[in-house]
């Protein structure tokens, strides 16, 4: 094409000939893209097909945009904290965040959270930086995500939503996948796709072929509801019995100490629990790394046994879906012995972190389980030791340490150790030879002090809590038993 030629074909010109070929005042405010010149149809396809390579994608890599509203009342450094964590939160699916959108606005309106000129600006950032998806990091309702995704013609998800992904991705057991299914379809059912309808307003009302297919698009989208809810159903049918599986675990348990990891998430729950029992279960840097729950005893010889699980992390407005869902799970914390609340104390706001994780027990039923709060990464604080301490002065019952020295791991367990030995019982108990499965359970759940033989059994002075008491030497034994000091 010669240089000094009047017409061009638009399309067959990339964005630099196209603004030669022009003069600046013959040039268009925005460039024609390829998706500009597609149908309403054409671009709900396209929308609908991107939404499907986000809901089945199993790698990272794709890039994500940040967007959230800053109004009146709100504290404008809380807003980019807020930011920060949403932002590990996608990097923990192994996406990159390219770009981040904050409109200052009077009051969040019901149509799309932000306002139309600030969505069209956030489409323009997202084609230039080749966005696969946006964040919001306020929770959005389905009509809002319908409106934003229209404007913006990218798939659109909310705090909930990348929340969800990320328990998608780390759910390993047969519980954790099906506690994270039903938060999972209970999230997208009001939020199902519309598409079927804009083929039905793209055919129109007239003709014979169009009275025969009137009304498919709702009848498409209520099987596709149906379905759904048939799943869930199914699905929590399956956790019921899975529930019924995990009580009786706990039954088989009930002789032994139980120590529960609880705290925020990233706040090193994991690596204390490998420390504290020998483990070796993944403790990578990323938000939820653990979903699964695990179930280790605590290293070195102790009776009775005691047990260390770790759990679930919390966060800051932690889904109802989720919270609801996880309940059998959570409510081993309520059955717990001891609590060991964990908290990141290199981090700014840990304090609102305690809050959130002590929100989450009270909820689950756990809030009056004697509990020990262990400030982790104390290596990490400017001021070191000395400064976590004073922090840490206004909670009871509390340790200092960093989960990577073997030292402060010891001094961890001698601490639970001790908190067990203080809150033992002493009693005397008697058996004649006969009951060998008596004396099988005193070495097995109880610390013995001494035994004395006598001409058919032995007297033993044992130390354990009440409940070993309760379950295993119940009954005859009771009325020989005596108190300790």
């Amino acid at each position: 094409m010669s240089n000094d030629s009047k017409h061009f074909d638009k399309n067959q010109l990339d964005k630099n000939e196209f603004d030669k070929s022009l003069s600046e005042k013959e040039k268009p405010d925005k460039f024609p893209t390829e998706k500009d010149q597609l149908s309403e149809v054409e671009r709900g396809i396209l929308l609908e097909k991107a939404r499907l390579n986000l809901e089945t994608r199993t790698i990272g890599g794709m890039r994500v945009y940040l967007m959230s509203v800053e109004l009146a009342e709100d504290d404008p450094s809380t807003i980019q904290e807020d930011l920060q964590e949403l932002g590990a939160l996608v990097r923990s699916l192994g996406d990159d965040c390219v770009g981040v959108a904050v409109q200052k606005r009077s009051k969040i309106t019901s149509h799309s959270l932000i306002g139309t000129g600030k969505a069209e600006e956030i489409k323009q950032s997202c084609g230039e930086l080749k966005v696969d998806y946006v964040v919001c990091d306020k929770d959005l309702s389905p009509s809002q995500v319908r409106n934003l995704e229209k404007i913006i013609e990218l798939p659109i998800l909310d705090r909930t939503g990348v929340i969800l992904q990320i328990f998608r991705k780390n759910a390993k057991t047969r519980e954790a996948k099906t506690q994270v299914d039903i938060a999972h379809f209970e999230y997208i059912l009001p939020r199902l796709s519309n598409s079927w309808v804009a083929f039905e307003r793209q055919r129109g009302s007239s003709g014979s072929a169009a009275g025969r297919l009137r009304g498919a698009g709702e009848t498409q989208i209520e099987m596709d509801r149906r379905r759904i809810r048939d799943k869930i159903a199914s699905l929590k049918k399956d956790l019921e019995r899975i529930k019924t599986e995990r009580n009786t675990q706990r039954k088989g348990r009930a002789g032994e100490l139980n120590v529960v990891l609880v705290g925020y998430t990233n706040a090193g729950k994991t690596t204390i629990m490998n420390g504290l029992t020998d483990s070796h279960l993944s403790a990578n840097n990323n938000l939820f790394e653990t979903l699964d729950s695990a179930v280790r005893a605590l290293k070195g010889h102790m009776n009775p046994k005691v047990l260390v699980t770790d759990t679930v992390g919390f966060i800051q407005n932690l889904p109802h879906a989720l919270v609801a869902s996880f309940r059998s799970t959570l409510e081993e914390t309520s059955h717990a012995d001891l609590l060991l609340h964990v908290v990141d104390a290199s981090h700014p706001r840990f304090q609102e972190q305690i809050r959130v994780t002590e929100e989450v027990l009270e909820s689950v039923g756990a809030g009056k389980v004697p509990k020990m709060y262990i400030f982790n990464k104390v290596d990490a604080v400017a001021g070191g030791l000395r400064v976590v301490k004073l922090l840490a002065r206004n909670y009871p019952n509390n340790i200092c340490i960093s989960a990577e020295s073997k030292e402060d791991i010891k001094r961890l367990r001698d601490a639970v150790v001790d908190y067990f030995t203080k809150n033992m019982e002493e009693r005397t108990l008697e058996f004649s030879y006969a009951d060998n499965e008596k004396f099988r359970l005193v070495y097995l759940h109880t610390r013995v002090l001494s035994m004395i033989p006598t001409d058919d059994g032995a007297v033993f002075k044992v130390r354990a809590p009440t409940e070993v008491f309760q379950r295993y030497f119940s009954g005859e034994n009771d009325e020989r038993s005596t108190e300790g000091d």
